[in-house]
């Protein structure tokens, strides 16, 4: 007798064990996004030469797919995986920006600088000798700014 947990878990795997192919996957996608495809439709759109193999896929993706009158369209787990997938998506492309976030923050910084002294720089040029209060105000400016860029850049990590 197997017990509610052991179904679970080998469904678990099955759906896992289906979803680590490539070509599994993007044949879900496809479906997913088409709401409904027929056969010939997913092996056109998938470049899968062979109908056997077509075949091989869709079967092993079974628990994720409804066939009926020769129409293929997601189960609610498959509905699910797609949606799995498309966070994961998602959460990559992210993981990404982020990662582009934490490499330019250093070249943002430099260049808030150099904008902030440019703006003394100008205003020394154009109303002579700063005094010290300006100064320290247009350079309070800078640190603020900085620090808003800097945990800008930290909260976007989270």
């Amino acid at each position: 007798m197997t017990t509610e947990n052991e179904t679970s878990s080998d469904l678990e795997s099955e759906v896992f064990k289906t979803l680590s192919h490539q070509t599994r996957r993007d044949i879900l996608r496809f479906i997913g996004e088409s709401k409904t495809a027929k056969f010939t439709e997913i092996k056109k759109a998938t470049n899968i030469d062979e109908s056997a193999s077509l075949s091989y896929h869709l079967n092993a993706l079974s628990p994720l797919l409804i066939h009926e009158e020769d129409v293929y369209r997601l189960s609610d787990l498959g509905k699910d995986a797609y949606s799995l997938m498309g966070k994961m998506v998602a959460y990559s492309s992210s993981v990404q920006k982020l990662g582009i976030i934490n490499e330019k923050l250093g070249a943002t910084i430099i260049a808030n600088a150099l904008m902030w002294a440019s703006a003394i720089a100008y205003l020394q040029v154009m109303m002579g000798p700063l005094e010290f209060l300006t100064v320290s105000v247009f350079l309070s400016f800078f640190v603020v700014s900085n620090i808003i860029l800097y945990s800008n850049a930290i909260y976007a990590r989270k």
